[in-house]
């Protein structure tokens, strides 16, 4: 087995830490270098390792413990509870078991509403306004092949929606569709959004879909940018509900 500092390394993203650690959590159990009932190194050995506070890894534990991968033993440490590989626990996040807003609600209302918001956002946006957008994909770009630049990519993913909604000029569904898309801003949520991100095609392809997106809100077509991000929904949805080898396909929405 390899040794401790082998198997975790230094964080380099700047935002959501968390995800970085919990990610080299996962890895290490999913390698076997950390296997099902084995104990991690306590939270400070751990943030010396990654070079990260200790409350950024207990935000990554709690992450993963909600979900039942991890389990916390009062007074004796944490323990791999579940094989990262094969996520059953991932599954009853995806349903709902875990988290007090289904996954599938939420995906479902984006899908009905946020289509509505871009038709109005390529209606009514600025150059100004596209060009700010298309600053957050370039930067999204630049960190695509860069594993330890994970976290950063998802907050930007999430900022290129937020922003693109709130250009709809209408203060009341920018409002409802900010909302929507400010529930991904949970732990658990955030988690699950990166593992649909965590291969490297998977963050080309969201790059290149937002740009396509972003190109017909610049073009001021409304019909095919409505179409669009409707693709990219259905396969951010996709993504999510391949995370888990237990959930029931027939559930799954389909258009």
């Amino acid at each position: 087995m390899r040794s401790d500092q082998q198997t975790f390394r230094p964080v380099r993203g700047v935002h959501r830490r968390y995800l970085q650690v919990a990610f080299q959590i996962l890895q290490a159990i999913g390698s076997g270098q950390t296997p099902l009932g084995s104990r991690l190194p306590s939270d400070r050995d751990l943030a010396e390792l990654m070079g990260v506070s200790r409350l950024t890894v207990r935000e990554a534990v709690l992450a993963l413990e909600v979900v039942g991968i991890l389990q916390v033993r009062s007074g004796d440490g944490t323990y791999v509870a579940h094989d990262g590989t094969r996520s059953s626990a991932m599954g009853e996040l995806l349903t709902g078991a875990s988290f007090q807003v289904p996954t599938a609600e939420v995906l479902e209302a984006r899908l009905a509403v946020e289509p509505v918001a871009v038709a109005f956002t390529a209606q009514r946006i600025t150059e100004a306004e596209a060009a700010e957008i298309e600053e957050l994909i370039d930067r999204a770009a630049g960190l695509a092949e860069d594993v330890d630049g994970l976290g950063d990519f998802v907050s930007l993913g999430l900022e290129f929606h937020a922003l693109l909604l709130q250009r709809c000029r209408n203060a009341h569904l920018a409002a409802f569709t900010t909302a929507l898309v400010d529930l991904d801003e949970h732990p658990l949520w955030t988690l699950l959004n990166a593992q649909a991100v965590q291969s490297v095609e998977a963050r080309h392809q969201q790059v290149d879909e937002h740009r396509e997106i972003l190109r017909a809100v610049r073009e001021h077509d409304a019909d095919r940018a409505s179409a669009l991000i409707t693709t990219h929904l259905e396969h951010l949805r996709d993504q999510v509900y391949r995370l888990s080898s237990t959930f029931a396909p027939q559930s799954q929405p389909r258009q």
